[in-house]
């Protein structure tokens, strides 16, 4: 991990003028009936500390309200980081990295759903939104917050919980509730 954020760090440096940023359509989805299987993953604490400067962005934001697209949202309940969530997003932004990517799908054909299954997050609802190329947590914050469809996940008040991860400039935020 210390490789990829040595890395990732020369890369944001050396490609921090570039403006061709993009983003992924939002993904919501409602279960069915989720079953769960056991990820023995760790989150570093480097992907902590990203994680949580981007939560304290989001929960600033779903405190004061903002408008999504035409859509006027009111303040709501903070989320909080969940590991299990956490390991979903880094997992998927390293797929999507290696696959040179930006989508929802994962290379095995996998969903956001399918993702979080796996780290043994037992959801009610979950949804996802991806970007690529922004040069910081918080240009890729503000992206989401400016487009209408990532902005409605943002804000949704169903949502509990959160988990981001970055690779190469792949960013994912994962977003759940139990």
């Amino acid at each position: 991990m210390q490789r990829i954020f040595s890395f990732l760090l020369f890369a944001l440096l050396f490609t921090a003028c570039q403006t061709d940023l993009t983003f992924g359509d939002p993904v919501f989805e409602d279960p069915e009936a989720p079953t769960t299987e056991d990820t023995n993953s760790d989150v570093s604490n480097e992907e902590l500390t990203m994680a949580q400067q981007a939560l304290n962005l989001v929960n600033a934001t779903r405190a004061e309200g903002c408008r999504c697209g035409n859509t006027l949202m009111p303040p709501v309940a903070p989320l909080e980081i969940d590991e299990r969530l956490m390991i979903a997003a880094q997992l998927h932004s390293e797929d999507q990295a290696q696959m040179n990517r930006m989508q929802h799908q994962g290379s095995d054909g996998s969903r956001v759903s399918d993702r979080v299954t796996r780290t043994g997050y037992r959801w009610r609802r979950v949804g996802e939104n991806v970007a690529w190329n922004y040069p910081n947590i918080a240009s890729v914050v503000q992206g989401w917050f400016n487009s209408e469809g990532h902005c409605l996940n943002l804000m949704n008040a169903n949502f509990q919980h959160m988990g981001f991860g970055e690779s190469n400039r792949y960013w994912t935020q994962v977003f759940a509730t139990e």
